[in-house]
C-alpha cells in the first residue's frame, strides 16, 4: 500500500512543480475494516516556483518581472557622421607681371638753321637777320636730331601706355612734320608721328602713339622724314635761323613688362584664396573650430625686390582676435614658416560662389622698392605652397547632409527556464521595451527600430513608431530621454507571446530625414557620440493557455505483490483540499498502464481552481476547492495491476487564458491530502 500513497503524492509534486515535506501526523484508526488518514498540509508560495536572477526580478509591490537589459545597441560616433577631407598641399603663384613705371619727358629743339643746312635751303640761311619772303618747303629725310634716354629706366618694354609728342613752332611760318622716334643705335624706327599745320610765331601740333609692345632703347632720336610749308608767298617776315622747332614728349599709363628700371614701391596682387573642405556629398560645412592646426607654407621668391606678403584668414576668432600675419620675402630667396591656428575658429561662408566648405585665405603682396635700377620681367614669381597640418577640430557646424546609417543585427537573450518543459504558450501583456538615449551630437536623427521574435522560422515582428532622438540644441551640451514601445504603440504582445527561439534587432538612423521641419542647422565637437541603451521589461501580467508537460511517473509496478497476503484493498478513496491565490487553473491526468503499455485506467483531476482576479489581475481572495477520487472495482483492480503511470498536466490563467493576471511572490496554494482505505482481511 505504501507504493500506492507513494503513486499519488508525485502526481501532486508534478502537479506544483516543487516539493514540500508533507508531515505524517495525527494518525487515527478510526475503524475496521475502513481506515482514515489525515496525512497532512503542503503549503507553497510561487517564490518556490519562480526564483530571482539577474533576470527575472522582483519589484518592492511583489509583482514578478522579466528584465533583459542591453547596453549600447547602437552608437554613433562623430566620423560616422562627418570627417575633414585629407588636405594635399596647395600651390600657387604671384607673378611679377606688368610694372607701373613713373611718367617721362623728354624736350628737343631743332633750330631753323640746322634744318636749313641739313635741307640745302641756302636762301633761308642767307636771309638770316632780315625780313624776307619765307620760301615754301617740300622735303624729306632731314636727319635725325636730338638723343639719349629716359633716365629712370633703360630698354624698357611696355605692356601699356602712350607717348604724345607735340611740336610747338616758333617759325615764322605755318610747318608740318613728319617725325619717327628711332633707335640711335640700331636705326630702327619704334614710333611714327604726323605733326600738321603748326601756325607760325608759336602754334603747335600734336600726336599720341601706343607704346604697346614697343621698347624703348636708351638712346633714342627725332628722325624727320617729312618737312613742308606754304611759305609766306610775297610776304616778307623776319628770318631768324635761331627760331625752332620743339618737340617735346610725354607719356601716360606707362607699364613695363620687361626692363632696368628703378620700381618704387607698389602692390602687385591683392587676392583671397579658398580652400576646399568639401566632404563630396551634401554636406555643408559653415564654421570650424580647430583645437590644434598649423598652417606651413613655402615661398621661393625670383622677383628683382624684396616682397612683403600680408596673409590673413577673413572672418577667423583666434582669442578674440583675427588671424593676419605679415611675412617679408627677400629677393631671390626661399622662405618657409607656419601660421598657428589653434584654439581657431573659422567662418567657411565668405566664399560668394559658394557660401560654404571654403576656407578664405586673403593674401596681399606689396614689392619693395629700393630706388635702384633692378632687371624686371614680368615671369619673375613669388611661388606659394601651403599646406594644413596637424588638424584637430573642435567643433563643426553646419549642414551634415542626409543619409542614413544601418544599424548592425543583435540578438538579445531571453531565457524562462521555467517554460522549457511546457508545451503551450504565454502572452505578456504589458510588455514594454525602452531605449535610453545619450545624443551630445546637435542634429535631428530618426531611429527607424526593427525587432522581431521568431517561433519556427515565423517572425513576430515589433511594428512600432520611428522616433526622433533627443538632441540638443546648444553646442556642448548632451541631451537625454528614453524612446518607448508599449502595447499602445506596437505590436510587442505578439513579439513577447512565449516561448520563441529567438529575438533579433537591427534597423538604420535617417540623419536630417525631415530639413523642412528642424532645418540644416548641424554641429558636432570632437568628442560628440550617441548611443541607445535597450531595457527590456515583461511584467508578469500575463495570459496562458495550454501549459501542458508530462513525465513519467513510475515503471516496472507491481502493487499488488506489496500487500500482504492477508490484506486485500476493496476500495481507496484519495482527498484533496486546495486553496489558491493563484491566478491558475491547473488540471492533472494520471494515464495507468499494463505491462504492453496499453492504457488501463485514466484519472483526471482539477487541481486547482483559480482564484478570482481584480480589475488590475491580482487575486484577492483565495479560491477553495475539494477533490475526491474514488477507485474501486475494476477501476482499483487496474490501478493495482499497472506496470506505468505516466502524469500530464495542463494549466491556463483564469477564465480560460483571456483575462490577464499578475503573478506575485505572496501567490501560494495549500493543499490538504487525505486518504480512506476498505480493507479486506483474510483470517
Amino acid at each position: 500500500m505504501r507504493k500506492t500513497l507513494a503513486l499519488l503524492t508525485a502526481g501532486l509534486y508534478l502537479a506544483s512543480c516543487q516539493t514540500d515535506t508533507v508531515g505524517i501526523d495525527d494518525v487515527d484508526i478510526i475503524a475496521e475494516p475502513v481506515i482514515a488518514l489525515p496525512i497532512g498540509e503542503i503549503n507553497l508560495t510561487l517564490d518556490h516556483l519562480l526564483v530571482p536572477d539577474d533576470s527575472l526580478i522582483y519589484d518592492d509591490n511583489m509583482d514578478y518581472k522579466l528584465v533583459v537589459a542591453q547596453d549600447s545597441v547602437f552608437s554613433i560616433a562623430v566620423d560616422d557622421l562627418i570627417s575633414l577631407p585629407a588636405q594635399s598641399p596647395a600651390s600657387s603663384s604671384i607673378s611679377m607681371g606688368t610694372i607701373g613705371v613713373n611718367n617721362v619727358t623728354m624736350t628737343t629743339d631743332i633750330s631753323l638753321g640746322t634744318v636749313a643746312t641739313d635741307a640745302g635751303l641756302t636762301t633761308i640761311n642767307s636771309a638770316n637777320g632780315s625780313s624776307a619772303p619765307f620760301p615754301s618747303i617740300n622735303e624729306t629725310n632731314v636727319g635725325t636730331y636730338g638723343g639719349g634716354g629716359f633716365g629712370t629706366f633703360t630698354n624698357a618694354s611696355f605692356s601699356d601706355g602712350s607717348m604724345t609728342l607735340t611740336m610747338t613752332n616758333d617759325w615764322p611760318t605755318v610747318v608740318s612734320m613728319g617725325v619717327e622716334l628711332v633707335n640711335n643705335t640700331s636705326g630702327a624706327t619704334i614710333l611714327t608721328f604726323a605733326l600738321n599745320n603748326a601756325s607760325a610765331n608759336g602754334g603747335t601740333a600734336t600726336d599720341t602713339e601706343s607704346l604697346i609692345n614697343k621698347t624703348l632703347p636708351n638712346d633714342i632720336g627725332f628722325k624727320i622724314t617729312s618737312l613742308s610749308s606754304p611759305g609766306t608767298g610775297t610776304n616778307f617776315v623776319a628770318i631768324d635761323t635761331t627760331d625752332a622747332l620743339t618737340l617735346d614728349i610725354s607719356t601716360a599709363d606707362l607699364e613695363v613688362y620687361s626692363a632696368v628700371t628703378a620700381l618704387t614701391t607698389q602692390d602687385i596682387s591683392s587676392d583671397t584664396q579658398y580652400v576646399d573642405l568639401s566632404t563630396g556629398g551634401s554636406e555643408e560645412l559653415r564654421e570650424l573650430m580647430f583645437n590644434t592646426a598649423s598652417f606651413d607654407y613655402e615661398f621661393t621668391s625670383t622677383l628683382a625686390e624684396d616682397l612683403e606678403l600680408g596673409i590673413g584668414f577673413p572672418g577667423s576668432d583666434q582669442n578674440g582676435v583675427e588671424v593676419d600675419t605679415t611675412i617679408t620675402i627677400p629677393s631671390g630667396q626661399t622662405v618657409t614658416g607656419s601660421i598657428s591656428l589653434d584654439n581657431t575658429i573659422l567662418d567657411l561662408t565668405t566664399d560668394p560662389s559658394q557660401n560654404h566648405s571654403k576656407l578664405p585665405i586673403a593674401v596681399s603682396a606689396t614689392l619693395l622698392g629700393s630706388g635702384n635700377q633692378v632687371t624686371i620681367d614680368s615671369s619673375d614669381a613669388l611661388d606659394m605652397t601651403f599646406e594644413m597640418t596637424n588638424l584637430q577640430f573642435g567643433h563643426i557646424k553646419g549642414f551634415f547632409g542626409t543619409q542614413m546609417i544601418s544599424i548592425d543585427n543583435g540578438s538579445v537573450p531571453l531565457s524562462v527556464e521555467f517554460l522549457e518543459n511546457f508545451e503551450g504558450s504565454i502572452a505578456f501583456a504589458e510588455p514594454s521595451i525602452s531605449m535610453d538615449i545619450t545624443n551630445s551630437i546637435g542634429l535631428p536623427i530618426q531611429l527607424a527600430l526593427d525587432f522581431d521574435s521568431y517561433s519556427n522560422g515565423t517572425a513576430s515582428s515589433l511594428n512600432g513608431p520611428d522616433y526622433i532622438l533627443p538632441f540638443p540644441t546648444t553646442l556642448g551640451d548632451t541631451e537625454t530621454g528614453t524612446l518607448t514601445y508599449d502595447n499602445t504603440n506596437s505590436q510587442i504582445t505578439d513579439v513577447f507571446t512565449l516561448p520563441k527561439d529567438s529575438i533579433v534587432y537591427g534597423g538604420a538612423v535617417n540623419v536630417n530625414h525631415d530639413t523642412t521641419t528642424f532645418g540644416t542647422d548641424n554641429f558636432v565637437t570632437n568628442t560628440g557620440a550617441i548611443s541607445g541603451d535597450l531595457l527590456m521589461e515583461l511584467p508578469f501580467t500575463i495570459t496562458a493557455t495550454g501549459l501542458a508537460f508530462g513525465d513519467t511517473l513510475a515503471q516496472d509496478l507491481n502493487l499488488n505483490e506489496s500487500l500482504d497476503d492477508s490484506t486485500s484493498v476493496e476500495d481507496l478513496k484519495l482527498f484533496l483540499s486546495t486553496t489558491t491565490t493563484l491566478p491558475l487553473d491547473a488540471s492533472i491526468t494520471l494515464k495507468f498502464y499494463d505491462a504492453t503499455w496499453n492504457e488501463v485506467h485514466m484519472e483526471t483531476v482539477d487541481l486547482l481552481v483559480s482564484g478570482v482576479p481584480n480589475a488590475n489581475g491580482i487575486v484577492t481572495s483565495p479560491s477553495v476547492s475539494d477533490v475526491e477520487i474514488d477507485l474501486s472495482g475494476t477501476a482499483l483492480e487496474a490501478v493495482l495491476n499497472a506496470k506505468a503511470v505516466i502524469a500530464e498536466a495542463t494549466m491556463d490563467t483564469y477564465n480560460g487564458g483571456s483575462d490577464p493576471v499578475k503573478l506575485r511572490t505572496d501567490a501560494s496554494i495549500r493543499l490538504g491530502l487525505g486518504v480512506q482505505l476498505q480493507l479486506n482481511v483474510i483470517r
